[in-house]
Order: structure tokens, then C-alpha cells, then sequence
């Protein structure tokens, strides 16, 4: 597997290339009513890795935040023009054969962030600044940041906490006594879900949407011990065997659940 390092590395002349190009656009626009703007996702992250289309396009986009000034009313169309690309839930724009998907919003202050869905705290996080003249953003990062810190630990806590809840014999019960096994196994997935998030949480971020979880968690500083051949063993499955239900949960609370409760802190 070509793990995240693997991919900056690869990818790093391609990546300043497509920053020196979005910092070109950036440079463009009309900013008079926009705050801040932020360089997000794959592209700030560096591990941007598309695929290529016939024509030598890539089959991706650059991701950028785009905040307005307080009591703005400015709108993406005013400032992009139209959204070339609808079905998408973002301000889609196409500059000189790169694509752009722009979340267009207020300013981004903690009340705000607070209420987000976690991945959007995991996207707003791992985000640059490219605009920012008056450091409003800044400074509230300082105040965001610190909001992080205390809900963090709550999120483990409440994640270790329902972990245990699906693993316990009361829940195990009801499905053993039926010889559900595909149902224990399920029980058992959703908790390694949450030991994944408790992994982010643990290391001090946010978990990403879970069709990536998996991934990029094995980029984090602290893992529990032979991480990669690990995590493979706990999530192949048996679905009818009661024996590999047990292997399986064994493994999880062992190297998963133990290693994380006895390194939060």
C-alpha cells in the first residue's frame, strides 16, 4: 500500500505546481468582501494523487474554503461566476483546465465550527491559509484550536465508552443465543470504526469521513505496535464462524482498545 508519506513524496513537484496555480487564481479574484480563504483537502494535505483523463485533465479538484466579511452579502456567483458543475455540493469553477470546488461561507469563528459534522472539523483543521490580511482567521484558530483540545478528549472518552457498550456480554447475548453471528460480527465492525476514531482522537485530530479513516490512520505518530500487518487481521472476517467472531474481538480489544487506553493520557 502507498501510504500518505509515500504519495507527498511522489507527488511533491506536482503539488507546489498546482499550489503556485491556485495561488494564481487566488491572486485574480476580486477579494474586497472576502475574510479569509483557505487551501483544503489533498491538495493541502499534498497527497493529491488524480487520475488522468484523455485529454491530460485531472480527474480531481482543488479545494478551497472561501470566507466573507461580516454582514456581506456577497455570494460564489459573484465572485467565481456561475457553478459549472451543480450535482456537486460545492461551487465548482474550471480556471485555465484546473478545477476548483469552493466551499463558500460566512466566517468560520468556533460557534461555527463547533456545530460542524466531524469530517468538516477534520477539513477545516488540516487546512493553509492562502488569504488572511487582517489575521481574523488567525486569531480565531487560536480559540478554535482550543475548543479541539476539550472536545477531543470527550469525543475518546464517549467513543471508548460505546466501544465497550457493543463488545459487552449483554449486547453479545440476545445475538449468541440466536446464533447470529453475522450480527455480532457487524456489532463488532461498527466498534472497529470507533477504535479507528478514538486512534484520530487519541493522536490529537479529528477522524476523517470513513471511506478514509482506515487510511490515513496509519499516518498517525502513536499506533499501536505492527499497525499495518495488525489492522488487516482484525477486519478480515468470517461472517457464519463463532470462532473467528472471537479471534477478531480478541485482537481489537487487545492491541486496538488496550493500546489506546493505556496511552490517552
Amino acid at each position: 500500500m502507498k501510504n500518505k508519506e509515500a504519495i507527498i513524496e511522489q507527488q511533491k513537484d506536482f503539488i507546489q505546481n498546482l499550489r503556485k496555480r491556485t495561488v494564481d487564481f487566488i491572486n485574480s479574484i476580486d477579494k474586497t468582501e472576502i475574510e479569509t480563504i483557505l487551501l483544503s483537502g489533498s491538495v493541502s494535505r499534498a497527497d493529491f494523487f488524480p487520475r488522468i483523463k484523455e485529454k491530460g485533465e485531472y480527474d480531481g479538484m482543488v479545494d478551497l474554503i472561501v470566507m466573507r466579511k461580516s454582514e456581506s452579502k456577497i455570494n460564489a456567483d459573484d465572485i467565481f461566476g456561475p457553478d459549472q458543475d451543480p450535482p456537486i455540493p460545492y461551487h465548482c469553477v474550471k480556471v485555465d483546465g484546473l478545477w476548483f470546488a469552493i466551499l463558500f461561507t460566512d466566517f468560520i469563528d468556533v460557534g461555527m465550527f463547533s456545530k460542524f459534522e466531524e469530517p468538516r472539523k477534520f477539513s477545516v483543521l488540516e487546512s493553509q491559509i492562502l488569504y488572511d490580511p487582517n489575521d481574523a482567521y488567525k486569531n480565531e484558530l487560536a480559540k478554535i484550536n482550543q475548543h479541539v483540545m476539550e472536545d477531543l478528549k470527550i469525543q475518546l472518552d464517549n467513543s471508548l465508552g460505546y466501544i465497550h457498550y457493543l463488545i459487552s456480554d449483554y449486547k453479545k447475548d440476545r445475538w449468541y443465543r440466536r446464533e447470529a453471528f453475522i450480527q455480532l460480527h457487524e456489532n463488532l465492525n461498527t466498534a472497529i470504526r470507533a477504535g479507528i476514531r478514538s486512534l484520530f482522537y487519541m493522536n490529537g485530530f479529528y477522524s476523517p469521513a470513513e471511506d478514509r479513516a482506515i487510511y490515513y490512520s496509519h499516518s498517525l505518530p502513536k499506533l499501536p505496535q505492527d499497525y499495518a500487518e495488525l489492522i488487516p487481521q482484525i477486519c478480515s472476517q468470517d461472517t457464519e464462524s463463532e470462532e473467528d467472531y472471537f479471534r477478531r474481538e480478541k485482537l481489537f480489544m487487545n492491541e486496538i482498545v488496550g493500546f489506546i487506553e493505556n496511552n490517552k493520557g
